[in-house]
């Protein structure tokens, strides 16, 4: 079993963990020993979060409320880490868009690939040239199983998904001569905020805890450069690679991903 303060380092940095997938990481991460900067906007939850991580485990663990859209959230993140190393970044705030896409606003669309793609790579080369110093550390970024098709009624979002996909696979084998680990993290439908609103009953496969995902990344860093958690999921993106054309993925989810934007209408 490795070892992740000795592998990577004394503090991780998590983006988005005031809930789900993010919360989820805290949690994993705080099992293995590592002291945790926690990044979210909702003030009150991550402090309610990281005083049950410093009783439950013993870890030190700092909170930066921040918003990740502002020009300058750079400078937050930096005032909170300027006196740590941070040996394992985790990019896991993200945004989800379900709609038609002429429906989405610019503005709209616009900050879903600022938060995506933009905030990933802002922190991502801060915190990579750190680790190439170093000779050491970790990256994990949350793309998504809709990183490997075009997907109606989410069409921008899945785009996103698939640059942090392809961007941390080219990352994985550049950055691995520096010692540094790098894994795209491919969840498909997860019990999370983002998905807490929308009725995914007639998709072929349940929601995942997100406990089960962040303990899939933990698992698979350092060992290869992107990871699917769950059975339906994995088999999902087999049958997607290996025996269906693109053009047959996207018309697949344009009828799934149509139903749920049709039950989002109704609700609404």
């Amino acid at each position: 079993m490795k070892n992740f303060k000795n592998s990577y380092g004394p503090w991780a940095l998590i983006t988005g963990a005031s809930s789900g997938i993010g919360e989820a990481f805290a949690f994993r991460l705080a099992t293995e020993g590592m002291n945790l900067i926690l990044a979210a906007r909702r003030k009150d939850k991550l402090t309610a979060l990281a005083q049950k991580l410093e009783t439950k485990f013993g870890i030190d663990v700092r909170t930066v409320e921040v918003d990740l859209l502002k020009k300058d959230f750079l400078e937050s993140i930096k005032s909170a880490t300027a006196d740590v190393q941070i040996g394992l970044l985790v990019n896991n705030a993200g945004q989800l868009i379900l709609n038609q896409y002429m429906n989405t606003s610019i503005e709209d669309e616009s900050r879903m690939i600022d938060l995506n793609i933009k905030t990933p790579a802002i922190l991502t080369h801060h915190f990579a040239e750190k680790m190439i110093r170093r000779g050491k550390g970790g990256i994990i970024n949350v793309a998504s199983v809709l990183a490997y098709m075009g997907v109606p009624y989410s069409a921008a979002y899945a785009a996103t998904k698939a640059y942090e996909l392809v961007k941390s696979e080219g990352l994985w084998y550049e950055l691995r001569k520096h010692g540094i680990d790098v894994l795209s993290l491919n969840p498909g439908l997860t019990k999370s905020e983002m998905t807490k609103e929308l009725d995914f009953s007639h998709m072929p496969m349940k929601l995942m805890n997100p406990a089960s995902v962040a303990n899939t990344a933990v698992k698979a860093l350092g060992k290869k450069s992107q990871v699917t958690p769950g059975w339906m999921n994995k088999m999902l993106v087999f049958m997607s690679k290996h025996f269906m054309t693109r053009n047959m993925n996207t018309k697949m989810f344009g009828m799934l991903m149509g139903k749920t934007y049709t039950k989002l209408q109704q609700a609404n």
